[in-house]
């Protein structure tokens, strides 16, 4: 006879088996992401509720950090605690973690040469996402604004900073003078725990004076050190899911001078290999951070601890923001505040996103002017892998990791 006890061990077991199924099949980003939850955890296995399921991407879409990765957290937090929702999250990025690394590792073996359609098709993958997003951004005056001033700035600027500053601007804009037609909500929050949010928040304090000791102090460890800080930091400021992230690393790791950690070939083959990994596309941060240990003379055992800091540090912030907010997630669905705030932060977003393709076009168009560095393809091999990609993508329903494939191998035969 099965004990209450043992018939959670082996729903847990089981659950976790389905994860490592989603984890294995889940390419495509974030918009398969959610059909695939709802087709295996809701309408196969019942483990939740259709409008639960929902509920708990509607709150992960309001807290910065990789939004499918916390709402398969949640669902596992629902299930079975903090616990199966720890083992759950590690299951879920394992692939794509250990495919990624591999791919950063690889570039010291294969020639690079092969990858060169790797960036125009990155480029038609990031020209779709920004449409895409373009489509969910709310119409309204304030919502375009944004936008257009996030992208204006973010491309103006080249700076991290304006990442948080712009995102709480908007957040500020459309809380003020928004759609105000809401029953507001004064009730108080109880039961708060405060760990995971102190924990959060001593880190990333903690790693910002690490690397500032050790720039002077110690410069061989400080590298690591301020690697992890920045891309903490990004993972505490991303708002809208990978394409926002990509946006954030482009600025941070290629565009900004001060560091450069990779050039924009090298982040375009990530960027185009990701298409290629199923789980969760926050891996990218994986990959970059690789690359920048190997530009910054580390062996292969450096590159590794760099894979291993950009995941860690990726993923970190957004797990421990939905291990204090689900226990909440009650209470701070009644606040329309929230809501109306995520109008401006995904208008934001959006701008970032629109950055990115242009920083992502420059060099080309630069090229052209006859002001840019010579390009590994020439223009008309650029126009047409890159209309190739907006095709495929437009127009098919195949899976992305083919298209990826036969980048590669035209790259290796032609």
């Amino acid at each position: 006879m099965l004990l209450k006890a043992d018939f959670k061990r082996v729903r847990d077991i089981v659950f976790l088996k389905d994860v490592l199924s989603l984890s294995l099949s889940a390419v495509g980003g974030p918009e398969m992401h959610i059909p695939l939850f709802m087709k295996k955890l809701v309408h196969e296995k019942k483990y939740i509720t259709e409008t639960d399921l929902l509920e708990l991407n509607s709150l992960c879409q309001i807290l910065p950090g990789p939004s499918t990765t916390q709402t398969l957290t949640a669902v596992a937090h629902k299930m079975g605690g903090p616990r199966l929702a720890f083992i759950s999250l590690l299951i879920w990025i394992m692939p794509a973690t250990l495919l990624m690394t591999f791919f950063a590792i690889s570039t010291n073996y294969i020639n690079p040469y092969y990858f060169r359609y790797i960036g125009p098709m990155a480029l038609g993958f990031v020209i779709m996402a920004a449409i895409k997003m373009t489509g969910i951004m709310k119409k309204t005056n304030i919502s375009v604004f944004l936008a257009i001033m996030a992208c204006i700035l973010s491309a103006l600027f080249h700076s991290p900073v304006s990442f948080p500053i712009l995102l709480i601007f908007g957040a500020f804009v459309t809380v003020q003078f928004g759609n105000k037609d809401f029953i507001p909500n004064d009730k108080p929050l109880i039961n708060i725990k405060w760990a995971n949010l102190s924990l959060l928040l001593l880190i990333l304090i903690t790693a910002a004076l690490l690397g500032a000791f050790t720039k002077n102090n110690f410069p061989y460890l400080s590298e690591p050190v301020r690697l992890f800080e920045n891309t903490y930091r990004m993972g505490t400021m991303t708002f809208g899911g990978g394409n926002v992230l990509f946006s954030m690393i482009l600025t941070e790791f290629v565009e900004f001078k001060q560091k450069q950690y990779l050039t924009l070939e090298e982040f375009n083959t990530g960027l185009g290999l990701l298409q290629a990994v199923p789980g969760p596309t926050f891996t990218i941060a994986t990959f970059a951070n690789g690359i920048a240990m190997k530009k910054m003379g580390y062996g292969v055992m450096g590159q590794l601890l760099g894979c291993g800091i950009g995941t860690i540090a990726i993923f970190l912030p957004g797990t421990l923001l939905i291990f204090f907010v689900y226990p909440l997630w009650s209470q701070i669905k009644l606040y329309p505040i929230v809501y109306r705030s995520l109008d401006g932060i995904i208008a934001v977003a959006i701008g970032f996103v629109w950055a990115a393709a242009y920083f992502m076009m420059k060099p080309y168009f630069d090229y052209v002017a006859g002001n840019g560095k010579p390009m590994s393809i020439n223009l008309t091999e650029t126009i047409i892998v890159l209309i190739f990609t907006i095709v495929y993508l437009h127009f098919t329903k195949w899976p992305s990791f083919i298209l990826v494939a036969v980048t590669i191998l035209a790259g290796i035969l032609l």
